[in-house]
């Protein structure tokens, strides 16, 4: 399924150095990730989230936070494809992997389950390769996925930016394109304390030239914070939380108990 970042050209992944046809070479590194982000396409030193973000994400996920939005992922993979023998699953943007862990560990399939990723951040793929030594992780940009057309059965984006167009190029015919974005009520405990007045998330686009929407889901659910990891976690990989001071930090972590989980789950599919 991967394709040579530089030619296009089909990589053959049969050894620990990945190779294309025109001899580009891409070798594994000692956590199992592959790098496949062209110097030139980097648009800085280290691009993506740093390791503090990633480790705060890892540990909450590790809590299993947002259980109820992996479990419904796994159950519109499930109503889609219950009839199909082997099955690709691709993350963009994919971070420390654990939806993709997820799905490899709950998605009840009566064949094969391939789960790979990518994220333009090198931390992220190395921790994803660390916690699943079953998938396949590989540094690159959602905007320009190394991945041949018409390969990629269900092509997940978890609150992750992308392009329609290189979605629509890579799924498969009957493929599914799963995005999941903030509702308008998603973390409000928290942004009541961050702000005087708190604005709620506008919903996002719903257009694609590409791709047609054929379901849309809201999922809202109460996550509570009294686990000190789940908490420092939650925090920890909230944007919104990144450049506050001392004193609203200190605030959150005493008086937010328990947050709402608001998204908005749309599964997309080709024009017929």
């Amino acid at each position: 399924m991967w394709q040579c970042p530089l030619c296009q050209h089909a990589l053959d992944t049969s050894s620990t150095t990945w190779r294309c046809d025109n001899n580009h070479t891409f070798d594994q590194a000692k956590s199992g990730y592959i790098n496949l982000l062209p110097v030139q396409n980097k648009r800085s030193r280290e691009p993506g989230d740093d390791k503090v973000m990633l480790t705060a994400r890892r540990d909450f996920h590790q809590t299993l936070g947002y259980k109820p939005l992996m479990q419904k992922i796994v159950q519109i993979i499930g109503a889609h494809f219950s009839e199909k023998n082997s099955l690709t699953v691709y993350e963009a943007g994919c971070g420390e992997g654990a939806y993709l862990r997820f799905i490899q560990k709950n998605l009840i399939h009566e064949g094969a389950v391939f789960t790979a990723g990518n994220d333009i951040a090198k931390a992220a793929v190395d921790m994803a390769a660390k916690l699943d030594k079953r998938g396949q992780f590989v540094v690159a940009s959602s905007f320009s996925l190394p991945v041949m057309e018409q390969t990629v059965d269900v092509l997940l984006l978890v609150f992750a930016p992308g392009d329609h167009n290189e979605f629509a190029r890579v799924l498969a015919d009957k493929g599914v394109l799963i995005t999941v974005d903030p509702g308008p009520e998603h973390l409000i405990e928290m942004k009541k304390v961050i702000y005087e007045t708190p604005e709620k998330h506008s919903p996002p686009s719903a257009s694609s030239g590409l791709l047609n929407i054929v379901e849309e889901l809201p999922l809202t659910f109460s996550v509570s914070l009294e686990d000190d990891k789940r908490r420092n976690g939650l925090i920890g990989m909230t944007p919104l939380c990144w450049k506050l001071s001392e004193q609203t930090l200190a605030t959150l972590h005493h008086a937010v108990k328990t947050v709402t989980a608001d998204f908005v789950i749309r599964v997309w599919c080709k024009h017929s």
